[in-house]
């Protein structure tokens, strides 16, 4: 399984489905937010290691997923990266759900959209051929992040 790091500072991350925790775990990563229907059977159950969030979404390019849940996933996201933590979004393939959700977490820690759909298709050949997410994205502009 490839895992994809799409920001500047190595804490978010992108993937295809999980199989095994092995294939995240090198990546220190302790955020998964998965959007794939059926949960993830590989995901540590140790108290306090892993923050699970588990939100399936259609990868249909006129249908967006409820963008009120999304942006409040985001905005956890934002809050974890900045308080050095390591995010991975995944979905089936790790195409368009997970850099659907990635944009918005990106976007959320300062990014413009247009800039993070660049971002995203540079890093993840291949990504956001959803043209309805890639649209959703370019049009929204950089969340100003919350001073910490």
């Amino acid at each position: 399984m490839d895992v994809f790091q799409v920001d500047h500072d190595g804490r978010l991350f992108i993937s295809p489905a999980l199989e095994t925790w092995d294939a995240v775990s090198r990546y220190d990563i302790d955020t998964v937010i998965d959007l794939e229907g059926g949960l993830d059977t590989c995901i540590p159950t140790t108290a306090d290691q892993c923050l699970y969030i588990y939100f399936p979404i259609r990868d249909d390019e006129d249908c967006l997923p409820n963008m009120i849940k999304a942006r409040a996933i985001a905005r956890l996201a934002a809050t974890l990266i900045r308080e050095g933590h390591r995010v991975l979004s995944h979905c089936g393939m790790g195409y368009n759900r997970s850099a659907f959700v990635a944009g918005l977490i990106m976007i959320e820690l300062g990014m413009p959209g247009p800039d993070v759909v660049a971002r995203l298709r540079e890093r993840r050949p291949g990504a956001l051929y959803n043209e309805g997410f890639a649209a959703c994205l370019a049009a929204l502009a950089a969340t100003t992040p919350l001073a910490t």
